[in-house]
């Protein structure tokens, strides 16, 4: 049975997690991961290359040399491992998994921050700040948007939280108890 990419991605990623945890480098295998997927990133075709027929065995070998130079044992061991088991395809994906356990680690909490009108940079830090507070998390990276449909106020979403203070929501509620 093939495994999805979503499932490869947790598995590697938290082997490589615990890894990086065991050798005291959490941060900077982290560091070094992100420097990889942007590699990836920037040349899409990278991944199906290593993996696929259109390169010469000795182009990729030269290629997996130079993306290991200068990394540390878990990143070397990641990389040769990602292209000896054809996982070079799923290489952004698992640094993607890679950076969702670091940010649990230290209690960071990602939300998108709908408005109706730009928050100041003062208002968006306040919110990060009283929306930390109230999910139990250290630092809140927001993510915001603007809807003119919500008249006013602030919808804040995380994965663990949906906050709806919008003037929007709040008339459609005094609609229904009208209705009633």
């Amino acid at each position: 049975m093939k495994l999805d990419q979503t499932t490869i991605a947790k598995r590697y990623s938290k082997a490589l997690f615990e890894l990086a945890e065991e050798a005291g480098s959490t941060d900077a295998v982290f560091e070094e991961l992100t420097s990889l997927k942007a590699v990836f990133v920037d040349n899409a075709e990278l991944g199906s290359q290593l993996n696929g027929p259109a390169l010469p065995t000795s182009a990729k070998k030269t290629i997996i040399e130079a993306l290991k130079q200068d990394a540390t044992p878990v990143v070397a061991n990641f990389i040769q491992m990602s292209y000896d088991y054809g996982r070079t395809d799923d290489v952004v994906a698992i640094v993607d998994a890679f950076q969702r356990l670091v940010d649990e680690k230290k209690s960071v909490v990602y939300a998108s921050v709908t408005t109706a009108v730009d928050l100041a940079a003062d208002q968006k830090e306040r919110l990060a700040t009283e929306f930390a507070k109230r999910v139990g998390a250290n630092k809140v990276v927001l993510d915001t948007k603007v809807d003119p449909a919500i008249v006013g106020g602030v919808i804040v979403q995380s994965d663990s939280q949906i906050l709806d203070g919008s003037v929007a929501t709040k008339l459609a509620k005094v609609r229904r108890m009208l209705v009633k």
